[in-house]
């Protein structure tokens, strides 16, 4: 599934590529996503113009004028690739916006668990999708005293709060794996047991680990391509996701892994308390 640096990479590749373009035509599979595409989406969208693209948490947010935004969620598998118009179109391809260039923007997901909707509303916040997210990890209202804050009154695993949506938005199963190895915490950890250093060390770790992996353009293990179809650098460079028997870059002891709500932690027992 795409995380937060995969949804960062994208969005940054296709702010060079299309804002400031017109969409002339959408067309669509007909085919249902996480939800059915509503029956007007592609007759809203056309003529609009791209203003600016967005990120929030793993969303995908085109800002368009007239005043509306197109939300973009790529689910398991979704992909998008801007492409010229005479691209071909594969099986599995669900939307294609037609742009005033010629090129196209396409939207590939042959799992169909992503999300395509169109908002009218005058600010972002108002998407009800953005209104239900807690703070960005790269934003200004996460740092360690918030984070203490959220962390001190519950009684989840560490693992399981950061993974939560709606308490810290775009966070997934490889980055916090990541994130708790550097801040040396153990992802069964009760939250209550978290002091405030350790909060503090692991809001940092959090946002170094996904700049490091947004400058890799994110993790490609399978799925994940930008929009010019190159895949992510980053799988290099991970510490201990998906490394199970193999030694600690930092203590020479072996990486164990152990399941937590139906997903796989990896971790070292020795530098993780």
């Amino acid at each position: 599934m795409p995380e937060m640096p995969e949804v960062e990479t994208i969005v940054r590749s296709l702010r060079r590529s299309i804002v400031g373009r017109q969409i002339v035509a959408v067309d669509l599979s007909g085919l249902p996503l996480r939800r059915p595409v509503p029956p007007a989406f592609a007759q809203q969208l056309a003529s609009r113009l791209i203003r600016a693209i967005h990120r929030r948490g793993k969303y995908i947010i085109l800002e368009l004028e007239p005043k509306a935004f197109c939300v973009v969620h790529l689910g398991m598998s979704g992909r998008l690739f801007h492409l010229p118009g005479t691209a071909p179109r594969p099986e599995h391809t669900h939307a294609v916006l037609r742009l005033e260039d010629a090129s196209q923007l396409q939207y590939r997901d042959h799992r169909r668990f992503g999300l395509l909707e169109l908002y009218e509303v005058p600010r972002i916040g108002l998407i009800p999708e953005v209104a239900a997210l807690g703070p960005d990890p790269l934003g200004r209202k996460f740092n360690g005293r918030n984070l203490s804050r959220g962390l001190r009154e519950c009684r989840q695993e560490i693992k399981a709060f950061l993974l939560d949506q709606h308490k810290v938005a775009g966070l997934g199963n490889i980055y916090v794996c990541e994130a708790l190895f550097h801040a040396a915490i153990r992802p069964t950890r009760r939250c209550f047991k978290v002091c405030d250093e350790e909060a503090r060390r692991l809001a940092g770790s959090i946002r170094r680990v996904l700049r490091r992996a947004i400058r890799h353009r994110g993790t490609s293990f399978s799925d994940f391509m930008g929009p010019d179809g190159k895949p992510g650098d980053h799988q290099r460079f991970l510490r201990v996701f998906q490394r199970e028997g193999e030694k600690c870059r930092r203590c020479r002891g072996t990486i164990e892994r152990l399941v937590q709500g139906g997903r796989s932690s990896f971790y070292c027992p020795r530098c993780q308390s």
